[in-house]
């Protein structure tokens, strides 16, 4: 990438954040950061050991962290630029969604086995030990693919940078001013997560839908955050992350229970094949072996209840006091501040590409 990306956090001597600055001046302190830690992470993942799942999880943060500002931000930037940028975000998060579902298994298998009765404790390790041995496989690919993307990736970036690099020097762009953009962005994110409001009987296809919207609007948040504080960051973000953890933790609970029970169905056919005593499940009785997956099946479910449970409590809070109504304020307060600026000639009002591309 560009040597003049500066460091995460990092702005230009003397700028900030203001909703009357132009939206191109915005983008040139709200980009780099970004594209600067995702370069980080593409390192970091590329040393990786399979035995450190951070580096994989904080590589996929990072592309969704970017995919946000560019698709937010898109306004500013052409189609021809802005697409393959996304898609490659895209695929890079995609090829390490494998090897993080694949660490948070393991992860969750090697707590279990120190809290499970002895009994159960020999499938669980069968399932630890799978969970192991598919991730290894997977290593080298994995490392083989993140070094392809990053080059394609480094050019995109670049790219886009320079490309806005040469509309701050066209002072007659019309681009708008970042309250035009941000403060229209924010409010519909979150109204779309407050028109999802779960109900009792709300089913798990309907939780997911709202974690992904929730979690839209919180990479929003973040690329926002300057004009957002005081209250953002002390007080709004840990409920908003409160409530995503609680539907992530539930809907992780709920794929890992599918899986299983797929596996315990494919082992129930392959058990009378001829080679089945070969296999490391072949050392057990169907009858132990079935008992440990309905033991595992079980803990997977008792997670998901008790994350729904969580969820629903944190929601009334979440849905009024905490959250929806100190950033509804804080909005309207910005709205009506002097410093929003007027609009550039030729912007319409909340001038904006569409959020629906944001990444999920």
């Amino acid at each position: 990438m560009s040597p003049r990306v500066k460091s995460p956090g990092a702005e230009p001597a003397g700028e900030t954040l203001t909703l009357g600055q132009p939206l191109v001046q915005s983008a040139a302190l709200l980009l780099p950061p970004r594209f600067e830690r995702l370069r980080v992470a593409l390192e970091e993942s590329l040393a990786s050991r399979i035995d450190d799942p951070e580096p994989i999880h904080q590589l996929r943060v990072a592309t969704r962290r970017c995919a946000t500002a560019v698709d937010l931000l898109g306004v500013l930037i052409p189609t021809d630029l802005r697409r393959p940028v996304l898609r490659q975000l895209k695929q890079l998060r995609q090829i390490c969604g494998p090897a993080r579902d694949l660490d948070i298994q393991r992860a969750f298998y090697e707590r279990l086995l120190t809290e499970a009765d002895a009994r159960d404790l020999a499938v669980i390790d069968l399932l630890y030990e799978r969970g192991t041995s598919r991730r290894e496989k997977l290593q080298q690919d994995l490392l083989d693919g993140i070094a392809r993307r990053r080059r394609k990736l480094e050019r995109r970036c670049t790219d886009v940078l320079a490309h806005l690099d040469l509309l701050r020097e066209r002072t007659s762009a019309p681009c708008g001013r970042l309250g035009e953009t941000a403060l229209p962005l924010l409010t519909g994110l979150l109204q779309r997560v407050c028109d999802q409001a779960p109900g009792p009987n709300s089913s798990s296809a309907q939780l997911h839908r709202l974690r992904i919207a929730g979690k839209k609007l919180r990479y929003a948040c973040e690329l926002f955050q300057p004009l957002l504080e005081p209250e953002y960051s002390t007080l709004l973000a840990p409920q908003l992350i409160a409530l995503q953890d609680e539907l992530g933790n539930h809907h992780d609970a709920q794929v890992a229970e599918e899986q299983l029970a797929e596996l315990r169905q494919r082992w129930k056919q392959k058990r009378l094949r001829p080679n089945w005593d070969h296999k490391p499940q072949g050392l057990f009785s169907w009858k132990e072996l079935s008992a440990g997956l309905r033991f595992v099946a079980r803990v997977h479910a008792d997670r998901a209840a008790a994350a729904r449970e969580r969820f629903f409590q944190l929601w009334p809070d979440f849905s009024t006091t905490a959250f929806r109504l100190p950033l509804e304020a804080r909005l309207r307060q910005l709205s009506s501040a002097p410093s929003r600026g007027k609009r550039s000639p030729g912007t319409a009002p909340g001038a904006r590409p569409q959020s629906d591309r944001s990444v999920p």
